[in-house]
């Protein structure tokens, strides 16, 4: 993906996700995911900038993170090296059909979360994307998926996510960064998405600016075809649910489809 094909070239991803927060109340859930991977080593697709990779070589696993972002590997390399745990973590640009080519695979377990499936566009690109997740993995490895539930979104006419606000940056001042998610139906397997940073400073005329704005493509994978898919693909033990926790899945209401599968 070069400069000018790369959609986070201008991506603040890091800034505007509140992430020790969120790798706080999402840690328990991913211990007990993956407490019996055969093997301590991972696996992070779509890996971005590499909180979680991070969050995991902290726990001690060996962990190889890989993305299509040029933007956002360069920006996981801040997290790479040892940790005083005794695991790591390395970065590299890398499409996950070609996952099983990395010298550290077979790995141990395997996670693909923050809606980077939404990229996946169509059937054969799916294929590839499953069949090399299933490749780089050992027998009985677990396999974690999480991506928003566009069976809400479409069938639920939703258009705009939670509104995320963090301070700015120390040297940009006294403010906010305001980060908008915005969907629009496209047709029936795919949404406009439109994220949307703005600064916003009080006391500055105007007090609100675009700090950023792009338009991009989710496809929006659904339950059903999710679950036959990574059937096809030799997984099995397959469990659905509702976002990053013990929560059920139900169609019309949970804001995400987290889905764990182990390879057979």
């Amino acid at each position: 993906m070069t400069e000018r094909e790369d959609p986070f070239r201008r991506s603040e991803y890091r800034r505007v996700i509140a992430w020790p927060e969120r790798i706080r109340r999402e840690a328990p859930f991913l211990r007990d995911t993956f407490a019996d991977a055969p093997g301590r080593t991972l696996l992070d697709v779509g890996c971005g900038t590499g909180e979680h990779a991070r969050h995991f070589a902290e726990e001690g696993w060996r962990v190889v993170g890989i993305d299509l972002s040029e933007k956002m590997v360069e920006d996981a390399t801040d997290h790479t090296g040892e940790t005083d745990a005794g695991g790591s973590a390395r970065f590299e640009l890398r499409d996950a059909a070609d996952a099983s080519g990395l010298p550290e695979a077979p790995f141990g377990a395997a996670l693909c979360v923050g809606n980077g499936m939404a990229f996946v566009e169509g059937g054969e690109a799916l294929d590839a994307f499953l069949a090399g997740v299933a490749g780089a993995l050992r027998p009985g490895a677990p396999f974690l998926l999480q991506m928003l539930n566009y069976e809400r979104i479409l069938e639920g006419e939703v258009r705009a996510l939670g509104v995320n606000v963090r301070p700015l940056p120390e040297e940009e001042g006294d403010g906010d960064i305001v980060f908008l998610r915005v969907f629009r139906e496209r047709d029936a397997d795919s949404v406009a998405f439109f994220p949307i940073t703005l600064t916003l400073t009080p006391g500055r005329e105007p007090p609100v600016e675009v700090r950023s704005a792009r338009e991009g493509v989710h496809h929006a994978w659904r339950r059903p075809q999710v679950e036959a898919a990574l059937q096809e693909h030799g997984f099995r033990e397959i469990r659905v649910l509702g976002g990053m926790g013990p929560m059920p899945y139900k169609r019309l209401e949970s804001p995400d489809l987290v889905v764990i599968a182990r390879r057979s």
